[in-house]
């Protein structure tokens, strides 16, 4: 098998942006479960898990931008947009929440008694609300980052109207003004201080890497590219405490650097590309399952096994990945995809036309933009 690296580069990143998430609530349930501290002092938080988060950030504002050069100013394109976001998004996300929701249950967790019925409804509508704890996450905590997702999709869908220039202009400046907002105004209110957090600056950054790409400006050697790579690590290596307010740049900056790093103009072949593509295809599936998956676990060690090393540093992460991709395997090919190729059948003119090509740009099939439209947290 031949893959063009172009997009297979963003694959191999979505897979390992949702390794790092994986690995960061894994070193969180071994420190407060077992080492008895915050995963804050913890001694196992050595690098800046959480930026797996913000790769899929920037990925996604590649990604959308990439994967909508049809759609630009033709008449209902919103509506394709929002069957193929919907599809991809929501099924699998409302299904691990519920199953959340029945292990809370079965445990007996505040997570679930104390929450409020808001907090539940929100926590399927993609919309910021306080859980039991006082904290704004939904019933399934990483579904944060899909409340973003969601807000950027809606307003990547208004946008259709205009061309393509125009549009990804409106995207950025909306995305930059709101902001802007956020940091003058300095909002109390939950939604609109959720809403303005300067994090979402990151969708901003991956369009604009898309407009390098799609202008001929992002064709980096391999030597660049691996400069790129190593500065990205090398500036997260010394950054591993949160950055707070300054997220988007002491984080979103060096994913940027990895993003453009991944969009090079090789190929690869055989078993890799094979490994490269079903590590993006799971990604979605990881990010969303290995949470259940490392509580049940945790509360399974912590209950029925001796408290030892070699149960947590041994048998617990073993158990974390190797459940997690079992289980992100099952849901791509039970799931995931059949939903994407029925959203995708739903408009079987437009997806057969040849993408557009810009100045600079190679010519791609429409297979090629499909796959793109996968290619996203």
């Amino acid at each position: 098998m031949t893959s063009r690296l172009q997009l297979d580069g963003i694959q191999a990143l979505r897979g390992l942006a949702a390794g790092l998430v994986l690995v960061e609530h894994t070193v969180n349930a071994i420190s407060t479960r077992y080492l008895g501290i915050a995963p804050i002092d913890s001694p196992l938080s050595i690098f800046p898990f959480p930026v797996g988060v913000d790769i899929f950030f920037v990925i996604s504002g590649f990604i959308i931008a990439y994967s909508s050069r049809s759609l630009y100013g033709q008449p209902g394109a919103w509506r394709q947009f929002a069957l193929r976001r919907s599809a991809r998004v929501v099924p699998l996300y409302w299904l691990t929440t519920s199953f959340m929701i029945v292990a809370f249950i079965a445990i007996g967790s505040r997570a679930w008694s104390d929450a409020s019925w808001w907090s539940v409804a929100a926590s399927y509508l993609f919309l910021p609300a306080a859980n039991a704890e006082g904290l704004v996450y939904p019933i399934l905590t990483v579904g944060w980052t899909l409340n973003y997702e969601m807000a950027f999709y809606v307003f990547f869908a208004m946008a259709l109207v205009f061309t393509e220039r125009v549009a990804l202009s409106v995207v950025v400046g909306l995305l930059v003004l709101l902001a802007a907002l956020g940091a003058l105004a300095q909002p109390v209110a939950l939604a609109p201080r959720f809403w303005t957090s300067p994090i979402i600056l990151e969708f901003a950054a991956g369009i604009g890497l898309y407009w390098l790409y799609r202008t001929g400006n992002l064709s980096l050697p391999s030597g660049a590219r691996s400069f790129l790579a190593i500065a990205a690590v090398s500036c997260l290596a010394l950054a591993t405490a949160d950055p707070g307010a300054w997220r988007w740049l002491v984080w979103g900056g060096p994913a940027t650097l990895l993003v453009a790093a991944a969009l090079g103009t090789g190929t690869v072949h055989g078993a890799m590309a094979t490994g490269i593509r079903r590590a993006g295809d799971w990604s979605y599936g990881i990010y969303l399952a290995h949470v259940p998956i490392a509580m049940i676990g945790a509360m399974a060690c912590q209950l029925l096994l001796p408290q030892t090393n070699w149960v947590w540093f041994g048998l617990f992460p073993v158990y974390v990945v190797v459940t997690s991709l079992a289980v992100a395997a099952l849901l791509h090919r039970w799931v995931e995809r059949p939903l994407m190729d029925r959203a995708r059948n739903s408009f079987p003119a437009k997806e057969a036309i040849m993408a557009e090509t810009g100045a600079g740009a190679p010519k791609r099939l429409a297979r090629d933009e499909l796959g793109a439209a996968q290619a996203e947290s």
